[in-house]
C-alpha cells in the first residue's frame, strides 16, 4: 500500500499589505475613509459643497494620520512598563 503525499498551501505567513496599510489597519484606513464621506456628505447637504468638501478632507486625514501612527506601534497593542520588576519564586529551595 502507497502512502500519498499531498501539498498543503500554508500561505505567506505574513500579514496583508494594502499600499501603505498592513493587517487590521487595512479596515481602519477603509473607516476612516468611509467615515470622511458619510460626515462630508451630510455636511454638504445641509451646508454647501465646499463646507462638505472640507469637512471630508478634515475628518479623513487626521483618522488616517492617526491609523498610520497607531500602525507603527505594531500590529498588536503592547505596553512597555519602565523600571525593574523582581518576580519572586513560587517555590523556595530549602537547604539542609
Amino acid at each position: 500500500m502507497e502512502h500519498r503525499t499531498y501539498a498543503l498551501y500554508k500561505g505567506l505567513q505574513r500579514p496583508l499589505v494594502f499600499k501603505f496599510l498592513r493587517g487590521r489597519f487595512i479596515y481602519w484606513g477603509l473607516g476612516s475613509i468611509i467615515a470622511g464621506i458619510i460626515t462630508g456628505g451630510i455636511v454638504s447637504a445641509v451646508f454647501s459643497s465646499l463646507a462638505g468638501l472640507v469637512t471630508l478632507i478634515g475628518v479623513s486625514l487626521p483618522l488616517l494620520f492617526y491609523t498610520i501612527s497607531t500602525q507603527k506601534k505594531g500590529l498588536h497593542s503592547k505596553h512597555s512598563h519602565r523600571g525593574v520588576y523582581m518576580i519572586a519564586p513560587r517555590q523556595r529551595l530549602q537547604t539542609p
